[in-house]
């Protein structure tokens, strides 16, 4: 499969971040200039041009393509190569593991746009997805909403323990639109240390922000799925704090004491008491955390599951 991903695309990469970082710094600093919207994209021409062995996408004669207004574009969305190797660079990858990666991705949107309606791919070639006009369909040809998607699927396979890193530090930092957008690093007050300029542009707070709402959505598919296949297990948010405010009140317990017993803070706790909205109160770790603690302080045993046709023995 052709690939976009090589060590210079990895260098050129930390060449941009470093550049973001001095840009991100210079508009802390007031010494920010009216530039040309188009000139990032400039910039990143010249860096890609810099390094050897990163080339265009090329035509049916072998012909340099010119998409984008670049030669250095490999395809549609030349930012779509960056952003592999920030994924790469963010979670601490070799070229061979974001190449698995990159091939994932490409075979997934290839089997996504080769079905009707679509049917604007051809995989006749099992090593080689293609556009129907012959042009190789490459990571470069995968849309900005479908890849992030696909990034985030295949990294809680991968590597799920680097997904909030790349999360804080790509996933969130690009605009909707890859192919026009620009990767925003953020602006930090003065002493804000990151994690590295080139590699990984964001602070802890930013990674343990990106966490929690990766948390946040686990919670909320678990809350989803008790509700739907584990109804005796599942209890309204509305009833879970019916009981927090009984169990406070019989056991003597004090708020602050029952936050801790449960592993929250104490912002976390008043919000869920006061939200009204009932996502956010099932993404709440008071509503997952709070039912088994008081249990167990009562000495209920859980629901015992009733037998199925699938528990018995065959013969």
């Amino acid at each position: 499969m052709i690939t976009v991903i090589t060590e210079e695309v990895l260098e050129a990469a930390r060449e941009m971040n470093r550049r973001d970082v001095r840009s991100a710094e210079q508009i802390r600093d007031g010494e920010d200039k009216e530039d040309d919207p188009n000139s990032s994209v400039a910039d990143d021409d010249k860096i890609w041009a810099k390094y050897e062995n990163i080339e265009g996408l090329k035509g049916a004669e072998g012909q340099p393509l010119k998409i984008s207004g670049s030669y250095y574009s490999y395809g549609p969305y030349p930012r779509n190569r960056r952003i592999l190797a920030d994924v790469a660079l963010a979670a601490g990858w070799t070229v061979e593991k974001a190449r698995i990666l990159e091939r994932r991705c490409v075979n997934r949107n290839a089997k996504h746009m080769s079905s009707p309606p679509n049917a604007m791919v051809d995989l006749s070639d099992p090593n080689q997805p293609k556009m129907k006009n012959g042009r190789p369909f490459t990571f470069q040809n995968v849309s900005w909403s479908f890849l992030r998607f696909y990034i985030e699927l295949e990294m809680k396979e991968m590597d799920p323990t680097k997904l909030a890193i790349v999360k804080a530090a790509v996933l969130d930092l690009y605009e909707s639109n890859s192919k026009t957008g620009k990767k925003n690093i953020p602006v930090y007050p003065r002493g804000t240390k990151r994690q590295s300029d080139d590699a990984v542009p964001v602070s802890s707070a930013d990674i343990e922000r990106a966490q929690e709402e990766i948390d946040k959505q686990e919670r909320y598919l678990k809350a989803v799925h008790m509700q739907l296949y584990d109804k005796k297990s599942f209890v309204p948010p509305d009833k879970v704090k019916s009981r927090i405010k009984a169990f406070l009140k019989s056991s003597g317990m004090s708020e602050e004491e029952f936050q801790n017993a449960i592993g929250v803070t104490e912002s976390e706790f008043e919000s869920f008491m006061k939200e009204k909205k009932k996502r956010p109160q099932l993404e709440s770790k008071v509503f997952h955390n709070a039912p088994p603690f008081i249990s167990e302080q009562k000495g209920e045993r859980p629901a015992k599951r009733k037998r199925s046709i699938l528990d018995l023995d065959v013969a």
